[in-house]
């Protein structure tokens, strides 16, 4: 019977492993997680090594979930900087998409959107340092407007697919660093 229950247990862990890498939401890929721990924690257990098995419930079950949820939770403000010249522009239909477009991108990911301009630097050491998550200029020589980021970041990727039906707006990664979010 002890062999049975743990072969179950295994089979649990196999289909847990498979649903936290294959789901989209964060926070249920947290109770995933946390669910993981206590079942490989109840097969230690089972297999005569209970030190390992309540280190993995508190560290696997407890400590790794409530750090991912800290982190989820405080990383809910875009930053974008605005680099179009705003003086030459006209507010075309266009310009004004963009800015649509950015703001029910945020409203979808639930986020903040934070606007800033003028500020000097490189994209490379914008996005960075100073933590700037899309970089947004208007290229007169494509008639496109560019919005870069991260390549690095899984935002991207899903604001390259929100805007894909817009022809005047390319998504650009950036190439970095060693440093990934």
């Amino acid at each position: 019977m002890h062999e049975i229950i743990a072969f179950i247990l295994q089979v649990f862990l196999i289909i847990i492993a498979i649903a936290i890498v294959l789901h989209k939401e964060n926070f249920t890929i947290i109770i995933y997680i946390a669910t993981f721990g206590l079942i490989a924690a109840t097969l230690y257990a089972m297999n005569q090594a209970p030190d390992v098995a309540i280190a993995e419930v508190a560290i696997g079950s407890a400590i790794i979930p409530l750090i991912y949820v800290i982190s989820i939770s405080r990383q809910r403000e875009y930053i974008i900087l605005d680099r179009v010249d705003h003086d030459r522009f006209q507010l075309d239909e266009q310009n004004v998409l963009v800015y649509e477009l950015l703001t029910s991108f945020v409203e979808r990911y639930d986020l903040r959107m934070n606007v800033c301009a003028d500020i000097e630097g490189s994209e490379e050491m914008l996005t960075e340092e100073l933590n700037v998550d899309l970089i947004i200029v208007y290229n007169d020589e494509t008639k496109r407007f560019e919005l870069k980021g991260k390549a690095s970041s899984v935002l991207v990727d899903r604001l390259k697919k929100h805007c894909k039906d817009h022809p005047f707006i390319e998504v650009i990664p950036l190439k970095e660093g060693g440093a990934f979010d």
